[in-house]
Formats: structure tokens, C-alpha cells, sequence
């Protein structure tokens, strides 16, 4: 009789729910102009499970952005895992500008993966204008101890 006991790992049975979230934020297009003289100085925050994992470099007096910037992260739970990428408008004087965000619920990388997509921005208190180029994938891994999982942003 075989018989599993609580320390046992059947990976190939079970499905992993840890592993590595590999985000590229390539560029944004057709952002809001906010400035009053000359174009935006647009930046990305892209925050995970309600923790920031990573801010863009700001990209000076342009509405056309080129970011190019990666970032991987550990997940412990993919099925409960949350991706906020907002935009936002440096300003030199007073509270920078929220131009909009891109939601996503990453339990849908489980089965895919997105390559150069293009995502709209979305605003409650008005419309959004422009959109994000991101490419998001999901490589399952077991993490020994998920506290591991936060520890390595």
C-alpha cells in the first residue's frame, strides 16, 4: 500500500500554484496631455497583491512612451494573485497625475500567457485615454516555504 504523507510532494499530480510572474512593460501609446507646456513626463507602478514591485523609469515630454522594462516576481498563489499597472504623469510641482490603470486577475496566466498586448486604460472619474503594451507570463515553480515568496522583490 502506498500512503502520502503530509511532507510528500506529488508535483506531477497536483497543480502548482507557485512560481515566477515575468512582466515586461514595453511602452504606452496615445497617453492624456497634462501638462500645460509641452508633453508629459509618464512613469508606470505596477503593484502585486497590494505591494509595489516596481516603478518605470520616467520617461521625459512624450505622450508615446518606450519603456522596455522587466520585472519577475514569486508568487505563492497564482489562483488569488492581483496585477495593477497604474500610469501616471510626473508634474514638478504639486501631486503627480493618474492617467489610468490596467487590472488583471493573474489566476488566467495558469493556461497562457500575453505577448506584446495591448491593454486600455480605464478611470473611474472620467475616461481613460491610451493604452499599455505589456507581456505577462507565468512559469509554474514549487517554493519550499511561501514566505520565501515575498522576500525576493
Amino acid at each position: 500500500m502506498i500512503t502520502s504523507s503530509p511532507h510528500s510532494v506529488d508535483t506531477p499530480l497536483q497543480i502548482i500554484k507557485s512560481g515566477l510572474l515575468d512582466l515586461t512593460i514595453h511602452k504606452a501609446e496615445n497617453l492624456e496631455k497634462c501638462d500645460i507646456f509641452g508633453k508629459g513626463d509618464p512613469y508606470v507602478i505596477a503593484i502585486l497583491n497590494g505591494q509595489r514591485i516596481h516603478k518605470t523609469a520616467v520617461k521625459h515630454s512624450t505622450q508615446q512612451p518606450s519603456f522596455n522594462e522587466t520585472k519577475q516576481s514569486l508568487i505563492s498563489d497564482i489562483t488569488k494573485s492581483h496585477l495593477t499597472l497604474s500610469v501616471y504623469d510626473e508634474d514638478k510641482f504639486g501631486a503627480d497625475t493618474f492617467l489610468g490603470s490596467v487590472e488583471f486577475n493573474l489566476v488566467r496566466l495558469r493556461t497562457s500567457h500575453l505577448e506584446f498586448k495591448a491593454l486600455p486604460l480605464e478611470r473611474a472619474e472620467k475616461d481613460a485615454q491610451g493604452c499599455l503594451y505589456i507581456s505577462l507570463s507565468f512559469i509554474p515553480m514549487p517554493i519550499i516555504n511561501p514566505l520565501l515568496a515575498n522576500s525576493f522583490k
